[in-house]
């Protein structure tokens, strides 16, 4: 009985965490100045995506401009 309880347990904590992450908003800045906003998870790792292959096709935006503010959505 007691696995059971320690199973549903992790299962509640897994799923909290999981709401936890989706519940997430990302922002892009570079060089402090507001790229995009209101991201989700998946739209963030999109755009940080095309942002890497601009870098490499001509250099810009450098890496070390580029900062990502995490915010919670309630």
């Amino acid at each position: 009985m007691k696995s059971g309880a320690i199973l549903v347990s992790e299962l509640v904590t897994r799923r909290q965490g999981l709401f936890d992450v989706a519940s997430e908003l990302y922002t892009i800045l570079c060089k402090g100045e507001k790229m995009h906003s209101d991201l989700t998870e998946e739209e963030y790792f999109d755009i940080m995506e095309d942002l890497s292959i601009e870098f490499y096709q001509t250099g810009s935006p450098r890496p070390s401009d580029l900062e990502t503010k995490i915010t919670k959505r309630y």
